[in-house]
């Protein structure tokens, strides 16, 4: 990709970069990218926040990379679309420049399929990533989903079976 390129030398793009290609595999469906942004053994964590901004308990907790991307695309087989808006990035570099903590803020829209088509669900947060330099490239080792508010109703989503 002509943008990895460009950004080899400056890890903060490049991780801005990354939380941005994280975005578009979701909307796209690129079930191929999204897995390429992911070490092998990388953790996904996700909890909405509670009155007074207390963090709840973890709803979803995954650990590697199969896993992670299978669980998305199943819930992303009960919607007809998704757009996911990613803003005020931090990149916190570690001193050796192989790992990061970075976060960005979302906005993810989440609009439910078939007999549900007339129901969403939004989803308004913030992404907090572990990166690390990996093969020459920046992925994603752990993830952190916190949602802050949810507007709509979660019955857009399909039921688990």
């Amino acid at each position: 990709m002509t943008g990895e390129r460009q950004t080899a030398d400056d890890p903060r793009q490049a991780n801005i970069d990354l939380m941005n290609r994280y975005a578009h595999a979701l909307d796209m469906r690129d079930w191929d990218l999204l897995a390429s942004l992911f070490t092998e053994d990388a953790e996904f964590y996700a909890r909405q926040y509670l009155e007074n901004a207390v963090p709840g308990e973890d709803f979803l907790a995954q650990q590697g990379r199969e896993t992670i991307v299978s669980s998305i695309r199943a819930i992303w087989d009960g919607l007809s679309a998704t757009h996911h808006m990613l803003s005020n990035y931090v990149v916190e570099l570690a001193k050796d420049d192989r790992s990061a903590d970075t976060s960005c803020y979302l906005r993810a829209h989440h609009v439910g399929n078939r007999e549900r088509s007339h129901l969403f669900e939004e989803s308004l947060g913030r992404f907090d990533f572990r990166t690390v330099l990996e093969d020459g490239r920046w992925k994603i080792c752990r993830m952190e989903e916190n949602i802050f508010i949810m507007l709509g109703t979660e019955e857009a989503f399909a039921p688990t079976e």
